[in-house]
């Protein structure tokens, strides 16, 4: 708390914009709920708050109120909104077990996804909208500030959401049937159907899934039945035989040219022997291909147009580190365990208890601990912050 006390002197966050429309919430070291319905007149009231009541966690709203410290939401009056993503370990599939160091480098791959390929590429936002920040936790949060999307209600938001994430991505949209060729006797007409697959040029999810088949085709190319069911759940209870025939639809060689070579050179799911082959092909792209595409964010963060969403520049209070805000072109050199450990928290050696073994990296410095130790004043915060270590030596 001490130290809290010191960052906030000397290092005030930054008030967001609109201040005084912004709603403010806390949480306290020796309290456990959230002190909220705050409102301030100035960046001064802010950090004068800020030194005099430390904060474990300072929260603002997405939100921009008329009358932002009003004590119900109605008396408050919504006047728009900026929109948030969320990204942390709760919602990332893979981030599950691994170190926190691990965490969060994984974390990171699907941020610049999310970024990249959704909000600067599909929706096409500007960068300079965006402010991306480190959340001094588990994850990061995007702000996008855009007069466009301010007045977006929440079903508006979950679109958004829903395109991010795939969600309901109609396959027969995405591969659409065509005649690919009829014939009439006797004056009726027998017309061939044939699924067309996006071309090398599309964009969006039609490129996302054109993606997937060449990833799909290679990624099975050399697996036999067994290895396939234990990568694949959705083929746990397909006949063998109907994957088998689906194999030899795509590699065989036999007439010339692979069928997975033709599907793309020609754009058309029409090398299938038999509809089950097909119908089987397509439930690996919609089961299990196109999660792989998909960016995993927290949709009630999104949708949620009344949200409290950390203060850039503020203090975490579960590890003592920074809330950094970024660029775009900030993020790619950016180190969450080096850069977002505050500077002024020095290197001067206290002695701390260890819970159990403790290791990871923090400031560059690699560290494997356990009992009594010690260690750097940034890294006994960060410990005694995330409950692995204490200032508290046991008893002889």
């Amino acid at each position: 708390m001490t130290w809290f006390h010191r960052f906030y002197k000397v290092q005030p966050p930054r008030p967001p914009t609109r201040l005084e429309r912004r709603e403010f919430g806390f949480m306290f070291f020796d309290r456990s709920f959230v002190q909220r319905h705050i409102g301030f007149a100035s960046p001064g009231e802010l950090q004068s708050f800020l030194i005099s009541q430390v904060p474990s966690h300072a929260y603002h709203s997405t939100a921009y109120y008329r009358f932002p410290n009003a004590s119900t939401m109605d008396e408050k009056k919504w006047e728009g909104a900026d929109l948030i993503f969320d990204l942390d370990a709760d919602h990332v599939k893979g981030a599950e077990g691994l170190s926190y160091e691990d965490m969060l480098a994984r974390i990171k791959v699907e941020l610049l996804r999310l970024i990249d390929d959704f909000l600067l590429g599909d929706l096409g936002l500007d960068a300079s909208n965006l402010k991306i920040v480190f959340s001094g936790g588990r994850g990061y949060h995007i702000h996008v500030s855009d007069a466009r999307i301010a007045q977006l209600k929440s079903h508006e938001r979950r679109e958004i959401v829903d395109y991010v994430s795939g969600t309901d991505l109609n396959m027969d949209w995405v591969f659409p049937e065509r005649v690919s060729a009829s014939k009439t006797f006797q004056g009726r007409t027998q017309e061939s159907r044939v699924r067309s697959i996006p071309p090398p040029s599309a964009g969006g999810w039609r490129k996302r899934m054109r993606t997937g088949i060449e990833w799909l085709v290679e990624d099975m190319r050399a697996r036999e039945v067994p290895d396939l069911k234990a990568r694949f759940p959705t083929l746990a209870g397909v006949p063998d035989a109907v994957i088998e025939g689906m194999l030899r639809d795509l590699y065989d060689r036999s007439h010339g040219t692979e069928g997975s070579r033709l599907t793309l050179d020609n754009n058309v799911l029409g090398y299938f022997s038999d509809r089950r082959h097909l119908d089987l092909f397509l439930s690996l792209l919609d089961d299990e291909v196109r999660p792989r595409f998909t960016s995993e964010i927290d949709e009630p963060v999104t949708s949620d147009i009344k949200r409290l969403i950390r203060l850039p520049q503020s203090l975490h209070g579960k590890t003592g580190l920074r809330v950094v805000p970024m660029s775009r072109d900030e993020l790619d050199a950016f180190e969450p365990l080096r850069d977002a450990v505050p500077d002024m928290f020095p290197e001067n050696e206290v002695e701390v208890f260890v819970k159990g073994r403790q290791e990871g990296t923090l400031k560059g410095r690699r560290y494997d601990l356990e009992g009594v130790c010690e260690v750097p004043l940034y890294l006994a915060i960060f410990l005694v912050a995330r409950r692995a270590a204490t200032l508290e030596l046991p008893s002889e």
